[in-house]
């Protein structure tokens, strides 16, 4: 295993990218904090797509992301953590699977 920064970079990035892909599926604005809080409690109605079955799997990375997310926090500091989070958004908007940061204040 690599560094810490090395670790959480590459985790973080591969769920956030299986993220936006689900959302996409889902119909699931990603910006929209309330809506990401409801489908997280497990309110399956603010899938705009309907039955979707990805959508148990969309909630349950949401959940696991900001697990990994508290670990990093811990591990890396607040300053590095949100530098990392912020490049990973900002990548994943240049592919079109974030529309709006959700983290960081721009």
């Amino acid at each position: 295993m690599g560094t810490g920064i090395e670790h959480f970079d590459s985790e973080l990035y591969a769920i956030d990218e299986r993220i936006g892909r689900l959302a996409l599926a889902c119909g699931v604005p990603l910006a929209d904090m309330p809506t990401i809080v409801a489908l997280i409690k497990g309110d399956y109605t603010v899938c705009r797509h309907g039955d979707n079955p990805k959508r148990q799997e969309l909630r349950a990375l949401l959940m696991m992301k900001y697990g990994i997310e508290e670990r990093c926090l811990a591990a890396l500091g607040h300053t590095e953590c949100l530098r990392l989070i912020a490049d990973h958004e900002d990548r994943l908007r240049a592919r079109g699977l974030l529309i709006e940061p959700t983290h960081t204040e721009r």
